[in-house]
């Protein structure tokens, strides 16, 4: 169990490494949970999916707060290194406001963002991946945490509380922008590299983006890539062809 909670800042001998064995598991198990949660989440009450909603608004927040506690108690004492800060991080203060506030452009910014950021997370787990063993804290909240990311925006148009629409994604590019640049200015005025604003995730094609270009570059293709899919996803929503669940969206 001391193992479980350790810290790892050189490779782990047991580490699993990215799309080795391990993480392939950790894929599929991820995907055959999402599947069964969706598929609970589509086909039960709509008290039940109120109350899947409103436990996984409470659980992201308490996941991300947990890793702070433990990067705590393994030796990270700074404020500003324990900050939810990340894309994934974030989602932290956005999903519970997505699901517990009335206000659509909350839900547009999960959907546009936190989508995304579960799926890169668990595909690309920069700094997991190559360090921890399957069995610690930090992969297993890794991995719950991304999953949770996934599920929240796909659970909120399976039970009618949001409908995605590329008119709405003005709003969610502004809101983006408002976050880079205060995150932006945590990170140049304390040495942080939150969103991987000054370096790119571990593990990724953007690490050869930014060696081969430069970070001006690097930010751009970011940022075009990100922008780009995000848009992307909204495109099926131009026509939507299936009704939303009844009565669902008035618990949300």
């Amino acid at each position: 169990m001391k193992d479980f909670f350790m810290r790892c800042s050189e490779p782990h001998q047991h580490a699993f490494s990215l799309f080795g064995a391990g993480h392939i598991f950790l894929l599929l198990l991820t995907v055959l949970g999402l599947s069964l949660l969706l598929h609970w989440t589509k086909h039960t009450s709509a008290k039940t999916r109120r109350r899947l909603l409103y436990a996984a608004g409470i659980l992201v927040p308490t996941l991300e707060l947990s890793h702070s506690v433990w990067m705590y108690f393994t030796g990270t004492t700074r404020l500003v290194e324990l900050l939810p800060l990340h894309l994934c991080g974030l989602q932290s203060l956005f999903i519970p406001l997505s699901i517990f506030t009335p206000f659509a452009c909350f839900k547009d910014f999960v959907f546009a963002t936190s989508l995304l950021g579960g799926i890169f997370g668990t595909v690309f787990p920069a700094g997991i991946a190559g360090y921890y063993p399957l069995f610690s804290f930090q992969t297993i909240q890794t991995f719950l945490l991304h999953a949770l990311l996934i599920y929240v925006p796909l659970a909120l148009i399976l039970t009618g509380a949001h409908q995605p629409h590329p008119r709405h994604f003005p709003r969610v590019l502004c809101l983006f922008l408002a976050v880079v640049f205060v995150v932006g200015y945590i990170d140049f005025h304390f040495g942080q590299n939150y969103m991987f604003l000054y370096g790119a995730p571990d593990g990724t094609p953007l690490v050869w983006v930014l060696d081969t270009f430069g970070r001006q570059i690097y930010l751009l293709v970011t940022f075009l890539l990100l922008a780009g899919i995000s848009f992307c996803i909204h495109l099926p929503f131009i026509h939507p062809h299936t009704a939303p669940l009844p009565k669902a969206h008035h618990h949300v």
